[in-house]
């Protein structure tokens, strides 16, 4: 059982933590952060949940399943990678291209941010499948 400090802080920090996840992940290619660390803090986030609530409480919120993250992610990395090789270049080469949005303007969609989240939902679903797994009464 936890305290109530530790409950209430732990919500309030759940929303800051997963926004500074997907930050790292979308700075990624420019600075320092990317698809790892990103996945690595929201998967620190569910954690501590997982530590102050408890695995019965969290299930009964929602039930992932967290391979099913890993799968996605592997998914979208090996496609990422096999993508370029359809164009006839090396594998996991960086392609970039500009489109032009009505009311954003240009933006620049970089292959690397694809990879990038297929490694982030892989860190998601690896981390969060094991804590699961050592956390289950079996």
């Amino acid at each position: 059982m936890t305290t109530l400090i530790a409950r209430t802080v732990s919500k309030a920090c759940l929303p800051i933590i997963i926004l500074f996840s997907v930050s790292l992940l979308l700075a990624g290619h420019d600075n320092p952060g990317g698809g790892f660390i990103g996945g690595v803090m929201f998967a620190s986030a569910v954690s501590l949940m997982y530590v102050v609530f408890g695995l019965k409480y969290i299930e009964s919120l929602y039930n992932n399943n967290w391979d099913n993250w890993f799968a996605l992610g592997l998914l979208i990395a090996a496609l990422t990678g096999i993508g370029v090789m359809v164009l006839g270049y090396n594998f996991l080469r960086s392609m970039s291209v500009s489109v032009t949005l009505p009311l954003i303007g240009t933006i620049k969609i970089i292959s690397t941010t694809f990879f990038d989240i297929g490694v982030y939902l892989v860190v998601i679903g690896a981390l969060l499948y094991i804590f699961k797994g050592m956390g289950e009464d079996k």
